[in-house]
């Protein structure tokens, strides 16, 4: 059944909170953004804002969930083209390393992640951001099944830790990069692009056959 007008106005600025509190814990940091502000760079009055998010927590994770939600077609994508294994995973590495929006997702997700993890009790909705988590890695399960017969990859791997591990141990390392590209590097230091190119062509070649 289609939305009613009034229903599609409460989406739209639904999302419209949720966008202005991206771009403030983007800038700022989760822990530094009070409501205020968010209400603030929305346009909007705070009463608003806490209708909708009765709890900072409850927005922040909302946030984490949109985040996922908008990488999650780009992984479905990859794991369904019509290309190896091997060939399949490149793919997501280059995603996680190239693509121009990846940059920012890939820094809030590191924020959250840590912001989650010094919480005494779970956050509200986690378990709506754990399912979006889940589905992202239902999407790599092509990859891993064709990766045992395609003879794109080493059989005498174990292919799906192997697979989630190279794809975690890569997003992580990446995020951490992002994390720290304010920081002044030494004369001395490799360009952390390059180190994240290096790193990419080390995991591959692991999983390439012998």
């Amino acid at each position: 059944m289609p939305l009613s007008v009034r229903e599609k106005n409460k989406s739209t600025r639904y999302q419209h909170i949720i966008s202005a509190a991206e771009r403030l814990f983007l800038e700022l940091g989760l822990d530094s953004v009070q409501m205020q502000d968010i209400a603030n760079e929305a346009e909007i009055g705070i009463a608003t804002v806490f209708r909708y998010f009765p709890k900072k927590d409850k927005l922040i994770v909302a946030v984490a969930i949109k985040n996922l939600e908008r990488i999650l077609p780009a992984f479905e994508q990859i794991a369904s083209a019509p290309k190896t294994a091997y060939a399949r995973l490149e793919d997501v590495l280059t995603y996680l390393l190239e693509d121009p929006d990846e940059s920012n997702s890939s820094k809030f997700r590191e924020a959250f992640v840590s912001y989650a993890s010094f919480k005494k009790e779970s956050l509200p909705d986690i378990e709506d951001y754990i399912e979006i988590q889940k589905k992202i890695n239902n999407s790599l399960i092509s990859i891993i099944e064709d990766g045992k017969t395609d003879g794109s990859i080493r059989t005498d791997l174990r292919i799906k830790e192997t697979l989630i591990t190279i794809i975690n141990t890569f997003g992580s390392f990446v995020n951490n990069v992002v994390l720290k590209a304010p920081i002044s590097f030494l004369e001395e230091d490799i360009d952390p692009l390059i180190q994240q190119r290096v790193l990419k062509e080390i995991l591959l070649s692991y999983i390439r056959p012998l």
